[in-house]
């Protein structure tokens, strides 16, 4: 039994001899990853390169100083400022259609004739019927001069006579009512009827509208009354040429307050430079005011996630946050007030997966004219291989969550105005629900002791 207990006593201490061998081993081999006091490879640097930090991929862009101006944004509908429906003004059939919808017609030009033959006789009838008055006329004349007829009886033929002469006057209107002209100069918009059609007095037959100039009338809350005045400038863009703007300018602006939605109309007059048409919808800008040579950047510079104004400027191969007041807004662009500097390298694309110290490499430089202008090297910070590893844009990798808001943490105003951001930055609600739900990127963990 003694031989037994010596035996299993035995064993252990040949167990615990073999783990002390193996954690000395482990930490001899920890020490030259290390590097000792003195050691080759000494100190944390090559640690490091042999992990890589990872280099998010950005474009960015310079702070420039340009013109900016501020505007009063809003809708309206383009319309002519002469649109009329041409009708008929007498009953007859259409003999003749001289012009479709989309010609351009002159004042006066003739667009369709009516069947003359039934109004050509009815003023036969009225001038047969005059020349009879006339006769009757004349003979009472010399009677009442030698007293044979009453004044009465002599009034009576003169009333007969004059009535004759309009009768006949307006079956020659009507006679000219069957040539259908044009009141003013301008486009058939639409033909309502067909030829041979019986028409009648007051049935529509064109639509007749005058392109220049056109309006677009608007409505601006009673607010911006003091910022407006006539020939204030504006301009607006239209789907059908989302890349241009048109020059506009205010014409009138009415004198009366809409009670029920507290607003007031104004009238734009418009160069349509023969491509828009009345019906548009189009985005209106009404300049209120404009400051020359300042710094500007495009809005896509600015942070989504954070609850101020934010952007990330890459300075020595790493994202450097920056808190800026902004100025007026027009179009892309942005006012800077402070915060920045000209030149200074703003990240514009890529800058949602950033945060402060992230290491950077800069693939593009844009200009605010949207030209790329060459491709930039790796900026990642050094190590033994000289390398930085490439991240996916947006992706979190690199220096992890440093100055990322944690959305869990934030208060439902909080919430709200990173909402209101992302929306203007045209995010959708199930982008900005997807772009919340996801945590912040955990700091990165030391592989040291």
């Amino acid at each position: 039994m003694r031989g037994k207990v010596i035996v299993v006593a035995g064993m252990v201490l040949l167990l615990a001899c073999m783990a002390g061998c193996s954690e000395g081993s482990g930490e001899e081999t920890r020490g030259r990853g290390r590097g000792g006091p003195g050691g080759p490879g000494g100190g944390r640097g090559a640690g490091a390169g042999s992990r890589g930090v990872a280099a998010v991929p950005v474009e960015v862009m310079p702070v420039e100083r340009r013109d900016i101006s501020s505007f009063i944004e809003t809708n309206g509908i383009l319309e002519a400022e002469n649109e009329v429906d041409i009708v008929a003004r007498t009953s007859a059939p259409i003999v003749e259609l001289l012009v479709e919808e989309g010609m351009e017609v002159s004042k006066g030009q003739l667009l369709a004739r009516l069947d003359e033959q039934e109004l050509r006789a009815q003023m036969e009838i009225s001038r047969v019927n005059l020349a009879d008055a006339e006769q009757v006329h004349e003979r009472a004349k010399v009677l009442f001069a030698e007293a044979l007829i009453s004044s009465e009886t002599f009034e009576q033929t003169r009333s007969d006579h004059e009535t004759a002469q309009a009768q006949l006057e307006a079956a020659r209107i009507q006679l000219r009512y069957a040539a259908i002209t044009a009141p003013f100069a301008g486009k058939i918009v639409q033909r309502y009827v067909h030829f041979a059609e019986q028409v009648s007095a007051n049935m529509p037959l064109f639509r007749l509208s005058d392109f220049d100039p056109l309006l677009c009338p608007i409505r601006v809350p009673e607010r911006q009354l003091p910022r407006l005045f006539d020939g204030q400038q504006a301009y607006l863009t239209v789907e059908s040429w989302p890349d241009q703007q048109f020059e506009a300018r205010v014409l009138r602006i009415s004198p009366v307050i809409d009670p029920a939605t507290g607003t007031v109309k104004v009238t734009l007059q418009v160069n349509a430079r023969q491509r828009l048409r009345p019906g548009m919808f189009a985005r209106v800008f009404l300049e209120t005011d404009s400051r020359p040579d300042v710094l500007v950047i495009p809005r896509s510079a600015l942070s989504l996630e954070s609850l101020g104004d934010t952007v990330y400027v890459a300075v020595d191969g790493v994202a450097a946050r920056r808190e800026v007041e902004l100025g007026f807004r027009e179009g892309d662009l942005v006012e800077v007030v402070s915060g920045l500097a000209v030149g200074e390298p703003v990240v514009v694309v890529g800058q949602d997966g950033l945060s402060d110290g992230t290491p950077v490499q800069v693939l593009a430089t844009r200009a605010l004219d949207g030209n790329r202008r060459g491709d930039g090297g790796s900026v990642g910070s050094g190590s033994d291989s000289g390398q930085a590893s490439v991240a996916r844009p947006g992706s979190g990798r690199g220096h992890g969550g440093r100055g990322r808001p944690d959305f869990s943490q934030m208060s439902p105003e909080q919430l709200q105005r990173v909402k209101e951001r992302m929306r203007a930055r045209g995010m959708t609600e199930e982008q900005i629900e997807e772009r919340l739900g996801q945590a912040p990127p955990s700091p990165p963990q030391s592989s040291d002791p």
